[in-house]
């Protein structure tokens, strides 16, 4: 800081060389100083003693005390950057932290009081699968189930960043003789696989061994043969095909034994789900009877069905009405504890109560939340429901938190590139908010994340 120079002593103003004033030993006398306008007054002359010496002392001091003052202020400024860049690093290592504990998309590890509701991005694709349908996880999270439409028709297993694991496919059964569409898992990891031909939910463990058949809703085939041959069959040592006559099974002495073709209610699984209190929930579009049949998880939860009685409690019907469907692909359970079903050829959600009433219809009509062709859905830990829209070549998501379900955001548009969908058919969404998606006709499994 430079400070402005002293004004001369005045016998300065009059040509007096500052030396001598300083060197003077005594006062000098008055001196006539001129006005302007030629008038003349008295002037005493200043002083030459040592206040001089001490103006020039402050005005050397002067820079000195402002440059201390203005490097103490530079020294605070930088203690509170450095405060801040502290503060900033210890909430980034917490977050770290917590993601290694628990991880979850960024907005739900901010401590945000609203919640932030965005789409998803793509991450990449699993091409290892001809004609995906469906898609399902291990309770684990660990790995994943696929079923094909195309090539051999296989339940494909992977791990979640895409490494085949293997595949497996019911006893006796060709490609042509079989065709699996919905897969659920429950929570002692057995996988539950709807199919189309041959009208029947198979049943295999963790690792793709089969274990049994539903055949119906009151028959399973290893309860079939235990009431034909008085015991029960051991795993994996019978089989029943709808295109054959016989049921084949082994007996204590490992030969193989045939039955009769079982005589089983008629019906048609197509979607199958597991609720959170480990109910299992399948779709029937059997031909004039359209419904959603609810399995008790008493009697799903066993290990032996060779007395398979389950009360199932079913709703709906076929038809166009509000409380009817046509093709019902896929029946959740919302944390509200409402079924929401995807009414497929009816272009519609249907929301219904615990014991069976119709609520309210979601998704019909036009606009950005107007769904063409729904099929496969999955909710997420935040109740947002993904529904995919086979036609609209889209994933549409409704917040299913509230008392009234509303639209949030779509993503996806139809193609053949990365992030784009050619007649996608199912998704499941794992703990940490990734998405794997069904894109059928694209021969892939789309990986997105939120």
């Amino acid at each position: 800081m430079t400070t402005s120079p002293q004004e001369p002593p005045a016998e300065q103003s009059q040509g007096t060389p500052p030396d001598a004033a300083r060197q003077a030993p005594e006062v000098m006398p008055a001196e006539v100083a001129p006005f302007e306008g030629g008038q003349a007054a008295l002037e005493p002359l200043a002083p030459a003693e040592s206040g001089a010496e001490e103006t020039a002392s402050a005005a050397e001091a002067s820079p000195l005390a402002d440059a201390a003052v203005a490097e103490e202020r530079r020294r605070k400024r930088l203690l509170v950057a450095l405060v801040v860049v502290l503060l900033a690093l210890c909430g980034v290592g917490g977050l770290f932290v917590r993601y290694l504990r628990r991880p979850q998309p960024l907005p739900e590890l901010l401590p945000v009081a609203v919640e932030v509701n965005y789409p998803p991005h793509y991450l990449f694709a699993i091409y290892e699968v001809d004609g995906p349908l469906g898609v399902a996880l291990s309770p684990m999270g660990d790995r994943l189930y696929v079923t094909e439409s195309g090539g051999d028709r296989l339940v494909k297993m992977f791990d979640t960043q895409g490494s085949l694991l293997g595949s497996f496919a019911p006893p006796r059964t060709t490609a042509a003789q079989r065709s699996p569409v919905y897969i659920a898992t429950d929570v002692q990891g057995r996988v539950f696989v709807t199919d189309r031909l041959q009208h029947a939910i198979f049943v295999y463990d963790r690792d793709g061994h089969y274990l049994d058949t539903i055949l119906s809703p009151t028959l399973t085939l290893s309860e079939y043969i235990a009431k034909h041959v008085g015991s029960s069959p051991a795993r994996g040592t019978f089989a029943y095909n709808i295109f054959e006559e016989e049921v084949y099974y082994q007996d204590a002495t490992g030969t193989e034994q045939t039955l009769p073709r079982p005589d089983r209610a008629v019906w048609a699984p197509l979607g199958v789900a597991f609720d959170p209190g480990g109910r299992m929930i399948v779709t029937d579009v059997a031909r004039g009877n359209h419904r959603v049949l609810v399995f008790p998880m008493e009697t799903i939860a066993r290990a032996d069905w060779t007395d398979f009685a389950p009360e199932v409690f079913q709703f709906g019907g076929f038809g166009e009405a509000d409380d009817q469907f046509q093709f019902p692909n896929k029946a959740l359970v919302d944390a509200q504890g409402r079924f929401v079903v995807s009414d497929g050829n009816n272009g519609r959600l249907s929301v219904w109560s615990a014991n069976g009433q119709l609520l309210s219809l979601l998704g019909s009509g036009g606009g950005e939340g107007g769904l063409n062709l729904p099929r496969g859905m999955a909710f997420d830990d935040r109740q947002r429901l993904h529904v995919v829209d086979a036609v609209g070549q889209v994933v549409r998501v409704y917040d299913f938190a509230k008392e009234q379900p509303v639209f949030l955001y779509a993503f996806g548009a139809m193609g053949t590139l990365e992030g784009q969908f050619n007649y996608p058919n199912d998704i499941a969404i794992d703990a940490h908010g990734r998405l794997y998606i069904a894109d059928r006709a694209n021969n892939r499994v789309q990986v997105w994340s939120y």
